[in-house]
């Protein structure tokens, strides 16, 4: 899991080739994503939501095996709970779709808002769209990046 200030997104290229491309995307394009970009075919893509928060036990935790998030809120925030898988159970999982829904304890507790990023790599389970207090509405750019590749 990596947390920072968007200007400080830079800072984390080398770790993946993968992730060097997404970072530079965020770097320098963010402010013109439209709702999806493809940087690098299925490897390398970002999405763009609008929904609202919900309250805690609505939300769960998801995992992934191959696919790290980049996660940056471009309006509104949320709470986001990051577990490692193996303080977890596992609910249901869908390799296929490198997708495992989860459940268990929360081990860093942090608020996304604009001018922020997280980063969860493989391994690192994320209880996301949780809200503060009361729901509220967000927009978020989430970037799939395949770090098994």
């Amino acid at each position: 899991m990596i947390y920072d200030k968007l200007s400080n997104i830079a800072r984390y290229k080398g770790l993946h080739p993968n992730l060097d491309i997404a970072l530079d995307y965020i770097g320098a394009h963010l402010s013109e994503m439209g709702e999806r970009v493809e940087l690098k075919g299925e490897e390398v893509y970002g999405n763009c939501f609008t929904y609202d928060t919900v309250p805690e036990e609505q939300a769960f935790f998801e995992a992934h095996a191959r696919f790290a998030d980049v996660q940056i809120m471009r309006a509104g925030a949320e709470r986001v709970a990051v577990s490692n898988i193996s303080v977890l159970q596992t609910d249901s999982a869908q390799p296929e779709k490198d997708f495992w829904s989860m459940h268990g304890p929360e081990e860093v507790s942090l608020v996304l808002q604009p001018g922020s990023f997280l980063i969860v790599l493989p391994g690192d389970a994320h209880k996301l769209k949780m809200q503060l207090g009361s729901p509220a509405t967000v927009t978020k750019s989430v970037f799939k990046v395949d770090m098994g590749a």
